[in-house]
């Protein structure tokens, strides 16, 4: 059976139709499909302006942080830079005062072994050489006499020119403890860099000034006390070599100064302390030696050595020293000592025997008057009898002698050295 066929026949109509609507189709399409494109491109573009603003915002928040982070730890350096020297000058003021006190200490020592450091200087001045003539010449006739008073300073650390710890020029107290204003914690006095530096540095110069002033001072005491150690043992070296030699090698003292620094300030403070304790004993054993004047006032009428002996007419030895002096006129001991024998000894007449330290014996004959007795205890000074003329004796006159080991020495060494002692305030 065949296929039956069915035609259909377009008409020009509808295929203008058809391709019309397939046109408006693809325009859709494309239209849409470029609305699309355009639109994201727009919004791409929106997005990549808006990113960059927020990026060049970012920036801008970035730089004002980090300036103001600089300004903040500028200021918290400079802050902390006073703060650490403010700190530093508490610490040199803490350790000033203790100087300060230290020094004073040494300065009382000082004036308790007789050196007094000068009111205009702390350099004690030299003293002039001693006249040469004194006892030690003993003609008979000299009435040299040699002497004067040192001028105590009632206050030597203002004659020294070293200021006290209440001084509010150096006080950095004074700064910390200004008015607070401002930033927490800044006092006004330090709110400048300017300001600051400048307390700072005045404070900082004025401790530095007070630390030279100090070492100045210990350095003055040690110079002084030294240079009298060796007067002391150079006055006493003639009349005493053993026992010179003796505190010459305990007192052994010196060497070259150093710079003034922090580190050897502990060092010349042992030094300095070292000549006062030298000195102490220098002098303790020097006052114990027979030198004061056994009579105030007396004429030398007959030195010691050999002379012709007023009884006998011959060439004898004289082993001691006449004064000659008014009947009863007071006799003193001429050291300190415990006395050996006080009574009646042959040619000697009424005599006191006085024992003294390192070996000594002192003789005190021909009195009238006997004031001490056997055992007794006396000191450099002390009433021990009177003038007389008891014994083998012309007139009214004091005999005396130094022995040493039972042999005699020439008083009149002892009493130089004590003249110069004097003049020494020993």
């Amino acid at each position: 059976m065949a296929a039956k066929k069915t035609t259909y026949t377009m008409r020009p109509v509808h295929l203008i139709c058809g391709a019309l609507a397939c046109v408006a189709t693809t325009l859709a399409v494309a239209g849409t499909v470029g609305y699309y494109m355009m639109r994201n491109d727009l919004i791409a573009e929106a997005s990549a302006e808006r990113t960059e603003l927020v990026l060049e915002y970012q920036n801008h928040i970035d730089r004002l942080r980090a300036e103001i982070e600089t300004l903040t730890s500028r200021q918290m350096v400079d802050r902390e830079t006073v703060e650490i020297q403010v700190m530093d000058v508490l610490r040199r003021q803490h350790d000033l005062s203790q100087r300060h006190a230290i020094v004073t200490d040494l300065v009382a020592r000082a004036e308790s072994v007789g050196i007094y450091l000068s009111k205009d200087k702390p350099l004690p001045p030299q003293k002039p050489s001693l006249d040469s003539r004194g006892l030690a010449a003993l003609d008979g006739n000299d009435s040299t006499a040699i002497g004067g008073e040192s001028e105590l300073i009632d206050e030597p650390v203002k004659a020294l020119g070293l200021r006290d710890g209440a001084s509010k020029s150096f006080d950095p107290l004074t700064i910390l403890q200004q008015p607070i204003s401002g930033e927490a914690g800044v006092p006004d006095a330090l709110k400048k860099n300017s300001e600051k530096q400048a307390a700072l540095d005045a404070i900082k110069a004025n401790i530095s000034e007070m630390d030279v002033e100090s070492t100045a001072a210990v350095d003055a005491i040690t110079v002084a006390t030294e240079s009298r150690i060796e007067e002391i043992l150079g006055i006493t070296s003639a009349i005493t070599p053993g026992v010179n030699k003796a505190l010459r090698k305990q007192s052994a003292l010196g060497g070259p100064f150093q710079p003034i620094t922090e580190e050897n300030f502990p060092d010349r403070l042992e030094r300095a302390n070292a000549a006062l304790t030298a000195l102490r004993r220098v002098k303790f054993t020097a006052l114990r030696l027979p030198i004061k004047r056994p009579i105030r006032n007396g004429s030398v009428s007959s030195s010691y050595g050999p002379r012709v002996d007023p009884f006998l007419g011959r060439l004898a030895m004289h082993t001691g020293i006449d004064f000659k002096a008014p009947y009863g006129a007071r006799v003193f001991s001429s050291a300190p000592g415990t006395v050996l024998s006080a009574k009646w000894k042959g040619g000697y007449g009424k005599m006191v025997e006085i024992r003294h330290a390192n070996g000594f014996v002192t003789r005190y004959a021909h009195l009238s008057r006997i004031q001490v007795a056997e055992g007794d205890h006396v000191l450099a000074g002390d009433l021990i009898g009177n003038v007389g003329s008891t014994g083998r004796s012309t007139g009214p006159h004091l005999h005396y002698e130094v022995r040493r080991h039972d042999k005699p020495s020439n008083p009149a060494s002892f009493l130089s050295a004590g003249e110069k002692l004097a003049e020494l305030a020993l």
